[in-house]
């Protein structure tokens, strides 16, 4: 069964979520977040290489990377695509009266 997580974000004024785990060991690695937007919000996704075996197993202590094609400032439903390995992924939201529905799908190793 492929690794598959969906949740509704409503009225996150400023919020950052608490990240998804991806399986970084999967071969080939693709991983798809569709974020849809309802009303009004301004957000972004960001992605970590930090695992949660590793001593930055926190959020808060993570290194986070701004995604390029949900970047901050998003109001638009966004989808993107990682085809090389990550471990996690959030979302910042800026402002919002709105929701965004984030959906992660990631498929299983054909090795």
């Amino acid at each position: 069964m492929p690794l598959q997580r969906t949740q509704t974000y409503s009225n996150p004024g400023a919020l950052t979520t608490q990240s998804w785990n991806c399986d970084p060991s999967i071969a080939p690695f693709n991983v798809g977040i569709a974020c849809i937007v309802t009303g009004t919000v301004s957000y972004k996704l960001q992605y970590s290489y930090d695992t949660l075996d590793s001593p930055t197993a926190t959020d808060s202590d993570a290194s986070w990377i701004d995604s390029t094609t949900i970047p901050a400032g998003t109001a638009t439903s966004k989808e993107q695509v990682f085809t090389t390995p990550i471990a996690r992924v959030r979302l910042v939201f800026a402002s919002g009266t709105g929701s965004v529905k984030m959906t992660m799908l990631q498929g299983l190793s054909t090795n």
